[in-house]
């Protein structure tokens, strides 16, 4: 009986097991459940996040051929805020910045649950906020979306969309956020322009107190901006230090130092290097709707600090509405190596906004070298060929000198040196204006007519409007052997290589013009040059070049008023030996090319020993082709769409033109004569006029 109850007993605690059994799987299973769905809720809960990484703007910045920046402009909602990569931030700054704001950083998936817990229970126990529980993940959360986060619910959305951010951005993207957005004080963000505006200097190379200051300000950039509260700054920048020396990132005595190195009492201004320049690259940019608008340059900020400091003490010493403007140019490559458009872009005194380096203005004699390259190569004259400087009428025109005085019979060489203004014009009037301003614009330039009006010979002596760059890129192209120099500001640009002018013509100017009295300036006989001065003193100027460099300075009046008494030689020449002094001068190549002649104006050939109407006391023939002369290299003609220019002396019209034997349209009333080009190589033109006389030129048209 009892053995029954026995076995009665143990089939019910098996039963009761079994249902027990089954009931926690049942409960387990069902766990499991809950449990999974909250986790699939969790996780859609953080994927379905918003996305915050639309809603923020870099400062555009307009750097130079190192990297460095030149400008840097407010972003488009009105912060300073360059963008930084974490290779470009002090390491030290970086190890401080984790220990004291989020030592679990790189372990933690967003949210330190840890921290969390730790600050909500010292919080509820004192009632207070004691420690924040936030990461660097959470911060970058609350930067991006701009909204306080005091709330129970603000705070589960700022956990939920740093949770989503650690998926979508690993932990350098993250921690580059921050370092971009981080609140430094008033309209300052992120520690590159922090750095920049309490220092004066990048973030890559902070002292230890800098770097705790950094770290200290985002806490509360209000109240410890450093030139409005320095005590609080202070106190703040302490704290920083004490918990990196208990962390042992740094020793007792960097500390001590640190806290004896004293706080920033002002804002240093933002980098502005080049800013007319730069100005124009953001706005041409501005467009492409970037987050990150950084424009690389070939410019070098060291020199363009050094040169605008200069120019800025030179202009100092002016009258208050003076300008001055330079360029610097390697003309090998065409890069620009310092654009100034104004010294201080906000001297309102000497109306900095205004860019002098665009502005057209006259260029005065800085034509004339061009002019003799171009006669030098239709074989109208040598440096040494003499040329008459005497009063002459030109239909109508009879210009002077500067000095009203007449030299008589000069060398063309003596001629350039003095910018003899007889002289110029006779050789232009023999090569045409149209071809002195064809050469200009195959140089770069683009000259302006005033009115619109046809090119006359007014423009040797400066009647046309050109701009520095026009005149830079002239200039690039007489140093470089005669071939185009494009220059540009922007790298890793090609250009295909024009001539203008011949090596030999190059050579030619070069020689005279590093012979040029400079009345003590400069380095002797190392930098070509050639000043000049327009009508009414209202521009001068001073272009030189040396072995690698043109460099191109205008001085004037940003309204283009007259400056009494402002000469090229005295006003700008100082200005240009000055740039070359900080340059530095490179020496130049004096060897000549094969084809040039070295001879005194008594060894030239007969018909380059003078020039102009008077032909050394020979009879002049009835009619003859002034230019191009007989032989001679006519350059930039060839397969190009720049005609060639023929002009004629003596003869009675009606002409009639031909070339290589085959009739040309022309005027037949006029000496003078536009051909659309025939390919490269020799041509021979013919005149006949209606005497029945002829003049014939053989010619080669080169590219």
């Amino acid at each position: 009986m009892i053995a029954r109850y026995r076995r009665k007993g143990l089939k019910r605690i098996k039963a009761i097991k079994r249902i027990s059994g089954r009931c926690v799987a049942l409960v387990s299973l069902a766990l499991l459940v809950v449990l999974a769905g909250l986790w699939l809720a969790f996780e859609r809960w953080v994927e379905t996040a918003p996305d915050p990484l639309t809603t923020w703007e870099y400062s555009p910045v307009v750097r130079d051929r190192h990297g460095q920046p030149l400008s840097l402009f407010l972003s488009a909602d009105g912060y300073w805020r360059q963008q930084t990569r974490l290779s470009d931030v002090d390491p030290t700054y970086l190890a401080m910045l984790l220990a004291y704001e989020d030592k679990r950083f790189y372990s933690h998936h967003g949210v330190d649950w840890l921290a969390l817990v730790r600050a909500t229970g010292q919080a509820l126990w004192h009632r207070d906020i004691v420690s924040g529980g936030s990461t660097l993940t959470m911060q970058v959360v609350r930067l991006l979306q701009r909204e306080p986060t005091q709330t129970m619910k603000a705070k589960l959305a700022q956990i939920r969309a740093a949770l989503a951010l650690e998926r979508r951005l690993d932990k350098k993207a993250i921690l580059e956020l921050y370092l971009n957005l981080a609140p430094m004080g008033g309209n300052l963000e992120g520690v590159a322009t922090a750095s920049r505006g309490y220092f004066g200097k990048g973030p890559g190379f902070l002292s230890a107190a800098e770097a705790a200051l950094l770290v200290a300000i985002p806490q509360s950039p209000v109240a410890r901006q450093p030139h409005r509260h320095p005590e609080q700054a202070r106190a703040a920048r302490e704290r920083v230090l004490e918990r990196s020396l208990s962390d042992g990132l740094l020793s007792a005595e960097v500390v001590e130092e640190a806290k004896a190195e004293p706080i920033p009492q002002r804002l240093v201004p933002m980098p502005h290097l080049s800013w007319h320049l730069a100005q124009a690259l953001v706005a041409e940019a501005r467009h492409s709707a970037a987050r990150s608008l950084v424009i690389d340059t070939t410019l070098d900020a060291g020199l363009q600090r050094r040169l605008e400091l200069a120019l800025r003490r030179w202009l100092g010493q002016q009258v208050a509405d003076v300008g001055v403007a330079m360029m610097v140019v390697d003309y090998h490559t065409g890069e620009v190596r310092a654009r100034i458009g104004a010294p201080d872009p906000f001297d309102e005194q000497h109306v900095g906004f205004v860019d002098m380096a665009a502005a057209k203005r006259s260029p005065g004699s800085t034509l004339k070298p061009l002019i003799y390259a171009l006669g030098f190569d239709e074989g109208l004259i040598h440096p040494e060929t003499l040329i008459n400087d005497a009063p002459q009428d030109f239909d109508g025109w009879s210009p002077s000198n500067f000095d009203g005085r007449f030299r008589g019979p000069v060398s063309v060489r003596r001629a350039l040196q003095e910018s003899l203004n007889l002289p110029a014009v006779a050789v232009l009037d023999a090569i045409s204006p149209a071809r002195l301003l064809g050469s200009m614009r195959r140089s770069g330039a683009q000259p302006m007519l005033p009115g619109g009006h046809a090119a006359g010979l007014a423009i040797g002596l400066g009647g046309l409007g050109v701009t520095l760059q026009d005149m830079a890129m002239v200039y690039a192209m007489i140093a470089n052997d005669g071939q185009v120099v494009p220059l540009t500001v922007l790298p890793d640009s090609d250009a295909v290589p024009q001539r203008v002018i011949s090596a030999r013509a190059s050579w030619y100017l070069a020689d005279i013009l590093r012979q040029t009295p400079r009345g003590g300036l400069g380095a002797s006989d190392k930098v070509a040059f050639k000043t000049g001065t327009s009508y009414g003193y209202r521009d001068a100027w001073a272009i030189g070049f040396d072995g690698q460099h043109v460099i191109a300075v205008l001085v004037g009046r940003p309204d283009n008023g007259s400056m009494p008494g402002a000469l090229g030689a005295y006003s700008a020449a100082p200005l240009l030996f000055a740039g070359f002094d900080i340059v530095g001068v490179v020496p130049p190549r004096r060897t000549p090319p094969k084809d040039a002649l070295i001879a005194s104006s008594g060894d030239l050939p007969k018909a380059l020993r003078t020039f102009a109407a008077g032909t050394g006391g020979e009879m002049t023939p009835p009619i003859r082709i002034l230019a191009p002369r007989d032989g001679a290299e006519v350059f930039g003609v060839a397969d190009s769409s720049m005609p060639l220019f023929v002009h004629l002396q003596g003869g009675t019209p009606p002409f009639r033109w031909l070339i290589n034997n085959r009739p040309m349209d022309a005027d037949p009333l006029r000496r003078e004569a536009a051909f659309d080009t025939m390919g490269g190589g020799f041509h021979r033109i013919t005149v006949l006029d209606a005497a029945g006389h002829s003049a014939n030129a053989t010619v080669r048209l080169m590219p």
